[in-house]
Protein backbone atom coordinates (compact mmCIF):
# COMPACT_ATOMS: atom_id res chain seq x y z
CA UNK A 1 0.00 0.00 0.00
CA UNK A 2 1.39 3.13 -1.17
CA UNK A 3 1.15 5.78 2.12
CA UNK A 4 -0.45 4.75 5.42
CA UNK A 5 -4.45 5.87 5.14
CA UNK A 6 -6.70 6.09 7.63
CA UNK A 7 -9.49 3.62 8.14
CA UNK A 8 -12.04 6.33 6.53
CA UNK A 9 -9.62 6.74 3.45
CA UNK A 10 -9.27 3.26 2.84
CA UNK A 11 -13.07 2.59 3.35
CA UNK A 12 -13.94 5.38 0.29
CA UNK A 13 -11.43 4.02 -1.81
CA UNK A 14 -12.85 0.53 -1.11
CA UNK A 15 -16.17 1.58 -1.54
CA UNK A 16 -15.33 3.27 -4.83
CA UNK A 17 -13.65 -0.52 -6.34
CA UNK A 18 -17.20 -2.24 -5.21
CA UNK A 19 -18.97 0.13 -7.59
CA UNK A 20 -16.28 -0.78 -10.29
CA UNK A 21 -16.59 -4.46 -9.61
CA UNK A 22 -19.93 -4.37 -9.51
CA UNK A 23 -20.99 -1.98 -12.57
CA UNK A 24 -22.77 -3.77 -15.09
CA UNK A 25 -20.15 -2.99 -17.34
CA UNK A 26 -17.27 -4.57 -15.56
CA UNK A 27 -16.01 -7.57 -17.26
CA UNK A 28 -15.29 -10.56 -15.19
CA UNK A 29 -11.34 -11.09 -16.77
CA UNK A 30 -10.63 -7.60 -16.08
CA UNK A 31 -11.33 -6.96 -12.73
CA UNK A 32 -8.40 -9.03 -11.14
CA UNK A 33 -6.72 -5.43 -10.11
CA UNK A 34 -9.35 -4.16 -8.74
CA UNK A 35 -10.36 -7.33 -6.72
CA UNK A 36 -6.87 -7.60 -5.15
CA UNK A 37 -6.61 -4.04 -4.45
CA UNK A 38 -9.94 -4.95 -2.62
CA UNK A 39 -9.01 -7.48 -0.89
CA UNK A 40 -5.81 -6.04 0.17
CA UNK A 41 -8.12 -2.57 1.29
CA UNK A 42 -10.09 -5.35 3.35
CA UNK A 43 -6.94 -6.38 5.18
CA UNK A 44 -6.12 -2.80 6.29
CA UNK A 45 -9.22 -1.58 7.90
CA UNK A 46 -10.02 -4.84 9.74
CA UNK A 47 -6.67 -4.19 11.42
CA UNK A 48 -7.45 -0.71 11.56
CA UNK A 49 -10.60 -1.36 13.54
CA UNK A 50 -8.69 -4.51 16.10
CA UNK A 51 -6.37 -0.87 16.90
CA UNK A 52 -9.23 0.55 17.86
CA UNK A 53 -10.96 -1.99 19.28
CA UNK A 54 -7.80 -2.55 21.78
CA UNK A 55 -7.54 0.81 22.44
CA UNK A 56 -11.04 1.06 23.46
CA UNK A 57 -10.88 -2.06 25.77
CA UNK A 58 -8.22 -0.18 27.65
CA UNK A 59 -9.76 2.73 27.93
CA UNK A 60 -12.78 0.82 29.24
CA UNK A 61 -11.04 -1.49 31.63
CA UNK A 62 -8.10 0.80 33.02
CA UNK A 63 -9.20 4.27 32.17
CA UNK A 64 -5.69 4.85 30.13
CA UNK A 65 -4.25 4.03 26.64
Amino acid sequence: MEKKLSYEEALAKLQELVEVIESPDAQIAGIEKELRRAMELLEHCRKELEGYEKDFEKILNKGEL
